[in-house]
């Protein structure tokens, strides 16, 4: 919906029965530098729902992984830098080229452990470990990609004047009015009202509360769509549903 900062806060002003503000940041005035402030700690916390519109696609060629001896003195372990906007892994969906099998991320820190410890490469599955804002990969192929996706950590695009930049940049955080939200705005118009009026103790915030849990788990389901429930594993692929033909006493 990508509405700026302005026209939401205007309408959570409508709704709880305020006035509306000139301008938000950078205000002087107590009641908007809280509602700004929880503005900001709402795009936070709205991103951790793994909104479809933060899912990003990440490529990343192996051959420019970085040996990395401290991690194991053999160079069986190279790392690789995550997106600059990296927030959270997407489980399940990462595969190097040319394997029909899914690589491991995280994988096992005993798992880890065994596989330092013992001589030589391996061969079998791929192994990866997601450690000091790096992505670990133990004996890569340099010949191939890692691909995979993550959420982004920027819910909101830098809008630095008018018309907007063709190039967008996103953010965390948002640094100006017209800086503006990329998910569905009565997900965040929701999360303000309630947050701002349990902070000041304005009218029935439980309501609020209430009615922000109903629409959000409604986005959510819309959102996210119907996944099929696998049992526990099921590696590399779930095998199809099976049961016997006959009454087992």
């Amino acid at each position: 919906m990508a509405s700026s900062l302005k026209t939401l806060l205007d309408i959570v002003n409508d709704e709880i029965g305020f006035d509306r503000a000139a301008s938000y940041i950078g205000s002087t005035d107590a009641n908007v530098r809280t509602l700004v402030s929880i503005a900001q700690k709402s795009a936070k916390i709205l991103r951790d729902l793994n909104l479809q519109k933060l899912v990003r696609q990440s490529v990343i060629a192996l051959d420019t992984a970085t040996v990395d001896l401290s991690m194991d003195p053999s160079g069986r372990i190279s790392w690789v830098p995550l997106p600059s906007d990296f927030y959270a892994y997407t489980f399940d969906t990462i595969y190097q080229d040319g394997r029909i099998d899914p690589a491991q991320l995280p994988t096992p820190a005993p798992t880890w452990a065994y596989l330092i410890s013992r001589a030589g490469p391996q061969s079998l599955r791929v192994r990866l470990r997601e450690l000091k804002d790096r992505l670990y990969v133990f004996s890569p192929d340099a010949t191939q990609n890692i691909n995979f996706e993550y959420i982004s950590k920027n819910p909101i695009t830098v809008v630095s004047g008018r018309p907007s930049p063709s190039a967008s940049v996103t953010s965390e955080t948002f640094t100006t009015d017209n800086d503006t939200w990329d998910c569905d705005d009565t997900l965040f118009i929701n999360e303000v009202i309630w947050r701002y009026q349990k902070v000041k103790s304005l009218g029935d915030w439980q309501s609020s509360y209430q009615d922000r849990n109903d629409y959000q788990n409604i986005f959510r389901a819309r959102d996210g769509g119907a996944t099929t429930l696998y049992p526990p594993n099921a590696w590399p692929y779930p095998a199809e549903p099976y049961t016997n033909l006959w009454v087992q006493n």
